[in-house]
């Protein structure tokens, strides 16, 4: 039976403010030894326009889809770009990176950035290109026909190079100058001190050299891995939420604001959910940031449940000090403006491998209201958003990875849809 997203008050959650704020309230701190709570996002101006495109790879003005393939019966696993059309996504116009020229890991819509300002998207791709090296960040560089697959991508250098490898990268505008910024998640080496998060700001050289090079401690003061940006988009400074280390179970995030001086040295602490994503969802000029259960789990016996504060649980926090908590799925959340009103919807679910029901909730001045499903479309998790026909609105884009009877071998298809019902259809394969 379909599980709707309605509503539902948590104890345990903050409780929305009574008046209005110029940031978001957070939830009561817990005693750790993490930092202590800093001041959460301000508002910031509604991004000017620039030519530029995060996920534009090769300068024609529309989105691009950037994705992660992982095809367990062929034991194949690859990067694939996808490149939009006045009809949107164009599956004959697509670029395949194979295994045997790069392996990557955790690629997603942070991924994505013009490193360089020469007006194409590039991709900051996790991964390694062969098996002989350690998983650290390198770059794709975007061009007037997208990346190229037959080129090794661009390693990045880091600061405190090691022997340890750095765990996770992704791209951002941390101070807001329009340049394209990266943050590394780096562990600490046996007996050489913390996990440090580094913050590598743009440009970039086409070596991959930044202009400059910040150190942090942990936000969450020990190690971590997982990291969430919010979208690059004219000069509006992208804030990063840090999670905390997870052996599959739903941790905390800790949110960083971002302004002209970069990023901020403290956090503050979210509610549990690793399905995390920014927005604008009631419209009015600052950012929002919602938090979800993602549906992993720890598969450690006795570890396996999440308290019923977490599971099926969505808390959006608005700009404003506001609150809102959603029950009644699970999986991941892309943000969006599905329908052109200047609001962003969010898309959340589809957690696989028992594909939870996804919801689509719309933006309006008022915040998130919760919606229906997408007509036509079950067993898909949302993937990404964007405007891949240049029409001004965004696409939302959904994964399924299922067997092909016929052949027995698994298939990865994408579904197009506008928020409500699917548009088209198509495999991402390397024929």
């Amino acid at each position: 039976m379909a599980l709707s997203l309605v509503p539902a008050a948590c104890g345990n959650e903050p409780r929305p403010a009574t008046g209005p704020r110029t940031t978001p309230q957070p939830p009561t701190p817990t005693a750790s030894s993490a930092p202590t709570t800093a001041a959460p996002p301000t508002s910031t101006p509604r991004a000017a326009k620039d030519k530029r495109r995060a996920d534009d790879l090769n300068g024609d003005g529309r989105a691009d889809l950037i994705v992660e393939v992982g095809l367990p019966s062929k034991n194949l696993h690859y990067l694939a770009a996808v490149y939009g059309s006045p009809r949107g996504l164009d599956q004959r116009k697509k670029t395949i990176v194979p295994p045997d020229m790069f392996y990557p890991w955790l690629i997603g819509p942070s991924s994505r950035a013009d490193l360089d300002g020469d007006g194409f998207g590039d991709i900051v791709g996790y991964g390694r290109p062969n098996t002989h090296e350690d998983m650290r960040p390198h770059i794709f560089w975007g061009g007037p026909r997208g990346i190229d697959a037959t080129t090794l991508p661009t390693r990045m250098p880091l600061p405190m190079e090691s022997n340890v490898a750095a765990n996770r990268a992704a791209a951002g505008d941390f101070d807001g100058d329009g340049n394209a910024d990266v943050a590394v998640s780096r562990p600490p080496a046996v007996g050489q001190g913390d996990a440090t998060l580094m913050i590598l700001y743009g440009p970039f050289s086409r070596e991959g050299v930044s202009s400059r090079q910040i150190v942090q401690e942990s936000p969450t003061g020990d190690e971590f891995w997982r990291i969430t940006v919010d979208k690059i988009k004219g000069r509006r400074a992208t804030g990063l939420i840090v999670f905390e280390r997870d052996d599959g179970e739903q941790t905390s995030g800790w949110l960083l604001e971002a302004g002209p001086g970069g990023l901020s040295k403290q956090g503050y602490k979210l509610t549990k959910g690793m399905a995390a994503v920014f927005g604008d969802f009631d419209g009015d000029g600052s950012r929002d940031v919602a938090v979800g259960d993602d549906g992993s789990r720890n598969d450690e016996p006795g570890y396996e449940t999440e308290a019923p504060s977490v599971s099926k649980t969505l808390t959006v926090y608005y700009g404003d000090g506001r609150t809102k908590t959603f029950k009644g799925t699970k999986g991941p959340a892309v943000s969006g403006d599905f329908n052109g009103d200047g609001r962003d919807d969010l898309a959340f679910g589809g957690a696989h491998p028992r594909y939870d029901s996804t919801r689509i909730s719309w933006g309006s001045s008022a915040g998130l209201r919760p919606g229906d499903g997408v007509h036509g479309l079950t067993q898909a998790m949302p993937l990404a958003a964007g405007d891949y026909d240049g029409d001004g609105d965004d696409e939302l884009a959904f994964a399924s990875v299922s067997p092909a009877h016929a052949a027995g071998e698994d298939r990865f298809e994408i579904f197009m849809t506008d928020g409500r019902r699917v548009l088209t259809r198509f495999k991402v394969s390397p024929d």
